[in-house]
């Protein structure tokens, strides 16, 4: 087994020359951070975040790095902490699909949560701060390509997102002007501080689900902590992605190929796998969702109309998404009956998971006339590549029904991939939650330019003040 992966993946992350990365590439990047922090500036309002900050707050200092939606910041590695859950609060953060529309993690809450606190501790140019956000995000694609494990391993242990802990501590690292024995002490540090895949562990079967569902927070925060205790003098792990007992290992695969993290490294990108959500949910969730949501468009349909909704979609999805009187925002999150009625009723998406959405007695009498079926073919495709499908049947109260084809192919991904207008729409929703509408697109402006900013923190303090 290749010994000599991450000095390959060091000397890449450390020495490549931003200038090199595809102009697309950077175009993909500048997205993925326009979307993680409108994501995080919706998410920084709710009850489930506002505790998340109250309970680091006990323990962390006041820093200079700016926490979304508050005034008040903190220590650069609380700040990403805190700021990666914000980004994923409501489960709206970007993704990762592979060639077969497999569902591979959320790096953009761990990775750009990890740089925005290194452009509040110096100054950081707009154009540096896309270059370390594009390493962090290529370095993040292929360590969790590389170690997909087998589905016989992936059915009894699996860790979303726990590998982001690496992509964290590269784009923090970069920006930290870390040289390539330092970036390799640093994501020694930061691989061996993740976290244990846990997915079997999120409390499917007692609810209310976990709050760190994901554990991108974590993520993180191992990444910034590996490049701060590197420049305490501390020794990290080496090599740590190499050989039989690499992270690989340690984050329960049982594959591992090297190739994927060094073949064509800095030649042929992966940023172009990342996806972008459309609707505030699990992204396994988003083919059955697109699918109603066509529905409802096609037929012009009005919630008060709907009879019944009947999911069709593999079993397992079936098992754990029905459940239709969600205890948490995270319960909801991954429950088909609550947001197929979401989207019913045509809720505003970054408001799904206020307080007055979840006791409404309209979601809930929606949500009730929602069950499913299983269906063969996305079964099989789920048993087989890990990939959710889903289609919709629709009875209204005349007797008329309305049924949709199986969805394979989820939106906002390669071959459904979101229109730039959607996106900035998407944005300036969320962003406005805490900024208002004027402050959103004021932020918006500022975030499309970013590669011409002199000083991205000095901007983004002045940006992220509601006006």
């Amino acid at each position: 087994m290749d010994t000599a992966v991450t000095a390959a993946i060091c000397r890449f992350a450390a020495g490549f020359d931003g200038a090199a990365i595809p102009m697309a590439m950077r175009a993909k990047a500048r997205t993925h951070i326009l979307d993680s922090i409108g994501c995080g500036l919706a998410g920084a309002s709710t009850g489930m975040q506002q505790r998340i900050l109250a309970a680091t707050r006990i323990e962390a200092r006041p820093g200079p790095c700016r926490v979304l939606g508050e005034s008040e910041g903190l220590g650069p590695i609380a700040a990403a902490f805190v700021n990666a859950a914000a980004m994923n609060a409501l489960d709206f953060d970007d993704g990762l699909d592979d060639e077969n529309g497999r569902g591979m993690g959320h790096p953009g809450a761990s990775i750009v949560a990890a740089a925005l606190s290194a452009c509040f501790e110096r100054t950081v140019t707009g154009a540096t701060f896309v270059t370390a956000v594009a390493l962090g995000y290529e370095v993040n694609n292929r360590l969790i390509r590389a170690i997909q494990p087998s589905i016989e391993r992936f059915r009894e242990v699996y860790g979303v997102c726990q590998h982001q802990a690496i992509g964290a501590a590269v784009a923090y690292g970069r920006l930290m002007d870390l040289d390539e024995a330092e970036m390799e002490n640093a994501l020694g540090f930061a691989g061996t501080f993740a976290s244990v895949p846990s997915l079997r562990k999120y409390n499917w079967e007692r609810r209310p689900l976990i709050t760190f569902k994901d554990f991108l927070a974590p993520a993180a925060e191992a990444g910034v902590r590996g490049v701060s205790l590197h420049r305490a003098g501390l020794v990290g792990a080496k090599a740590v992605l190499d050989g039989p007992s690499g992270l690989w290992r340690m984050l329960g695969s049982d594959r591992f190929e090297p190739e994927r993290l060094t073949d064509g490294l800095g030649e042929n990108w992966t940023l172009g796998f990342n996806t972008l959500k459309p609707y505030p949910a699990c992204r396994w969730m988003h083919t059955t969702l697109s699918a109603f949501e066509a529905l409802l468009a096609e037929h012009a349909i009005a919630p008060e109309a709907i009879d019944a909704i009947v999911v069709h979609t593999d079993a397992a999805l079936l098992r754990d998404f029905m459940d239709a009187a969600p205890l948490s925002i995270n319960d909801a999150q991954f429950s088909f009956p609550y947001t197929l009625a979401a989207l019913a009723l045509r809720l505003s998406r970054p408001h799904w998971y206020n307080e007055a959405t979840m006791t409404s007695p309209e979601v809930k009498a929606l949500a009730a006339r929602v069950t499913g079926r299983v269906d063969a073919q996305a079964s099989e495709l789920m048993s087989g590549q890990r990939r959710p499908a889903g289609r919709v049947d629709i009875r209204l109260k005349d007797g008329t029904q309305h049924s949709s084809a199986l969805i394979v192919d989820a939106p906002g991904g390669v071959l459904r991939p979101l229109p730039a207008d959607a996106v900035a729409r998407k944005f300036c929703d969320n962003a406005a939650v805490a900024l208002g509408d004027a402050g959103a697109a004021g932020l918006l402006a500022l975030l499309e330019g970013i590669e011409t900013v002199p000083d991205i923190g000095a901007a983004l303090s002045r940006g992220l003040v509601p006006c």
